[in-house]
């Protein structure tokens, strides 16, 4: 019986990363949500696990309707991202936002309803007077 590899060490040069990365981009820019997921599926299979990439990979389940795994990959993102360092506050409201649009997009309005308050909460916090 095969044994499933989970130690795989990343294998792309920094340059390359970036190159398939703005190439994810583009094609979700011009609506090609399913090759870009395929490139970012590429990318998790040779063992890249950036913080980017993750985020990559939740926000393009979101754009195909995967609302489920969606939430999956932002909960895998934040147990991946948790101990290394905080992240900014932009990239916490964009997870938490997406995650209300997941809620919402999947029929859970009281969760999603939850998440929009605080979000609103805190942006009125940020602005100054």
């Amino acid at each position: 019986m095969m044994e499933l590899v989970t130690d795989i060490k990343p294998h792309l040069q920094s340059r390359q990363r970036d190159y398939l990365l703005m190439t994810v981009y583009m094609l979700a820019q011009h609506g090609d949500n399913t090759r870009a997921k395929q490139i970012i599926d590429g990318m998790l299979a040779l063992g890249e696990r950036s913080e980017m990439i993750l985020t990559s990979q939740a926000v393009l389940e979101f754009f195909c309707g995967n609302y489920a795994m969606a939430l999956r990959c932002l909960d895998d993102l934040d147990r991946t991202t948790g101990g290394q360092k905080t992240p900014a506050k932009d990239e916490i409201r964009m997870r938490q936002y997406l995650r209300a649009r997941c809620y919402y997009s999947s029929g859970r309005e009281a969760e999603a309803q939850d998440i929009a308050t605080g979000l609103a909460a805190k942006s009125t916090q940020l602005v100054p007077r």
